[in-house]
């Protein structure tokens, strides 16, 4: 568990008036001083030291220097929830010895004397950047600091100086002016305020305008802000001319001959408002235009990019030429994007390394799972190498906590001349990184299964006819003629052809498992009436029966085996003839049998760790 000091250490409560010691209140007054642009940040830094600096002060004092740190240290959350329901909240969070859950800053032990103390300064203060901050402040976080109504007054004194740090130009950068415009937009709207909310309304739109001019900037702000706000009185005229920007800005964009502008990502960025709204008003033949003026660019961009880069650009063009109802140009793009992945590999770098596997520690564990008895030491075998569920979601969880980077990263596999998978962050895809885990973990572990199935023909003299007749106690073979052949073959060292073998025969233990829990192991054929195929693999994995029957373990090892393009896809890698000899090794073939180990005790399996009863043997580390 991740553990965070708080960056700004606080009183635990308030017991008295705070009272502003002299060096913190002359840092107020020399940023309120001339009308000059103001950086928040900068006062919270000098805020921050001057409030270190101070020489035994008394606990008012303290509160006074408090109250005035905290103003400037509290962030807006826009983008993110406030744990306090508010729109300033903390910057950052973490967990406590005990598990409770801290925040930096914090408003615990709060009361409304600071609340008191920023409605004064919002008063006093005359620099509109300042008086905005301190008006929002005791507007905002009444409730959650004095649990009393807030003061209207605030409010309008908030706005009003938002607007005017935009007239006056007070603001340092662009973003701060959209968030100023923004902020006054959303609290006239609260107040109901129409004047206000014509005044916030209307300089956003300067803001707009600007940025539209421009032809690159934060163009997006105030149409994301406005354009579907039934409360920001928006003229139908001025809706008009959002939607006309935002068209001017897409041609521009997607104009190849003027390189200074030519940017596909931004082009795609305005295009697809554009497509929402004409999607809300049933305007088809305008969204399939600006589909097509999205892979068009893409389409370009990607003859000017290496193989790599370009196959990424050309994915995005087959799915817009198709969004398009160009089917024909999709097709087209598809060829030269296989072409280009297939060119890409030259550019791939190959990364290894090497781990030392003490000799104490894999004799340690082989001793563990290669006892005196045959059965036993196959049984153990089959549970070792099915992971647990839970432990690598645990891994995951972890994850976030050390790597939050690696977490919320999108991961691309890359197959044969196509995108095999795509897997999103731990949030977004929490499955697709499951499975993602269970496929590098069984990486990680393939030189401790392929030592104990080696110790175990050493130990036993294991041959062919042992694992098939382990196998056939499952019942879930009427024929164990394939079965021999390919666990021979993986004997004789021939794993193309165990591989081969071998796969198709799990399909078959899968269906039987299905056919056992009732459930149909045939489909309708997808084009021709009245002709039934088997259910693949897939289905059978994905079905909740089969699912319950084999275990949350169980499932997850298969899928990330043998059915998901996140994981290592065996069987359809194999139908579709993506596998190539290189890839059919002892270390793939060795999962193949310890596939038909599991089936061999399946059912005992899942009711052990159901149960608890087989808790997984540590391996040395």
């Amino acid at each position: 568990m991740t553990r965070f000091r708080p960056a700004f250490a606080q009183p635990e409560e308030l017991l008295m008036h705070p009272i502003i010691p002299p060096a913190i209140e002359e840092i107020i007054a020399n940023f309120d001083q001339g009308v000059v642009a103001i950086d928040e940040h900068k006062i919270q830094q000098a805020l921050v030291a001057a409030r270190e600096a101070l020489v035994d002060p008394g606990e008012p004092e303290k509160l006074g220097a408090w109250a005035e740190v905290l103003a400037f240290a509290l962030v807006e959350t826009r983008t993110h929830r406030s744990p306090w329901g508010t729109h300033f909240g903390p910057f950052a969070s973490g967990t406590k010895e005990n598990g409770e859950t801290f925040y930096s800053p914090d408003i615990a032990g709060m009361d409304a004397d600071i609340i008191a103390h920023w409605t004064m300064r919002a008063r006093t203060t005359r620099h509109p950047v300042l008086k905005a901050r301190y008006a929002d402040l005791a507007w905002d976080m009444s409730r959650a600091i004095a649990k009393t109504n807030p003061d209207p007054d605030m409010a309008k004194i908030a706005v009003d100086a938002y607007l005017d740090s935009l007239a006056q130009g007070l603001r340092l950068d662009t973003h701060d002016e959209f968030e100023a415009a923004i902020r006054a937009l959303d609290i006239a709207e609260m107040l109901r305020n129409a004047r206000r909310i014509d005044l916030a309304r209307s300089a956003l739109l300067q803001l707009h305008r600007k940025g539209i001019e421009a032809g690159k900037g934060m163009w997006w702000k105030a149409f994301d802000r406005l354009s579907d706000d039934k409360h920001a009185r928006l003229t139908e005229q001025e809706r008009d001319q959002l939607i006309d920007d935002l068209e001017a800005l897409v041609v521009r964009l997607s104009n190849p001959s003027d390189p200074d502008f030519f940017d596909p990502h931004a082009t795609q960025g305005a295009a697809d408002r554009l497509i929402s709204h004409y999607n809300k008003r049933k305007n088809h033949d305008d969204a399939a235009r600006l589909h097509q003026t999205i892979a068009r660019s893409f389409e370009y961009a990607a003859s000017l990019a290496d193989p790599m880069l370009a196959s990424a650009f050309l994915e995005t063009a087959v799915a817009a030429y198709r969004s398009a109802r160009l089917p024909e140009d999709s097709k087209r793009v598809r060829v030269v994007m296989e072409q280009k992945i297939a060119a890409s590999a030259a550019d791939m770098k190959t990364f290894s390394f090497e781990t030392t596997i003490a000799k104490d520690d894999m004799e340690q564990f082989l001793a563990f799972l290669v006892v005196d008895d045959i059965a036993s030491t196959l049984a153990r075998i089959a549970s070792e190498f099915v992971d647990r569920r839970a432990r690598l979601e645990g891994q995951l969880a972890t994850l976030i906590e050390r790597s939050p980077l690696m977490a919320i990263m999108t991961h691309t596999l890359i197959g044969d001349k196509h995108v095999a998978a795509k897997v999103g962050s731990i949030e977004d895809d929490p499955f697709g990184r499951l499975i993602q885990q269970a496929t590098q973990s069984m990486s990680f572990n393939a030189p401790w299964l392929m030592a104990a199935l080696d110790r175990a023909i050493e130990v036993h003299g294991l041959t062919p006819h042992h694992v098939v007749g382990w196998v056939a106690r499952s019942r879930l073979f009427d024929d164990l003629t394939l079965l021999m052949e390919g666990v021979t073959a993986w004997f004789a060292g021939d794993f193309v052809k165990a591989t081969h073998v071998l796969i198709p025969q799990v399909e078959v233990a899968l269906r039987a498992i299905a056919g056992q829990l009732g459930k149909p192991t045939t489909k309708a054929h997808p084009k021709i009436r009245g002709v039934s195929v088997a259910i693949n693999m897939g289905d059978l994995l994905y079905s909740q029966e089969v699912t319950d029957a084999l275990g949350p373990d169980i499932t997850l090892y298969f899928l990330a085996l043998y059915a998901d393009p996140r994981g290592l896809n065996l069987r359809n890698d194999m139908a579709h003839g993506l596998l190539n000899a290189g890839q059919m090794r002892a270390t793939l073939a060795s999962r193949l049998i310890h596939t038909l180990l599991v089936f061999g005790i399946w059912e005992k399996l899942v009711h052990a760790r159901k149960s608890q009863l087989m808790p997984p043997p540590e391996r040395p580390k």
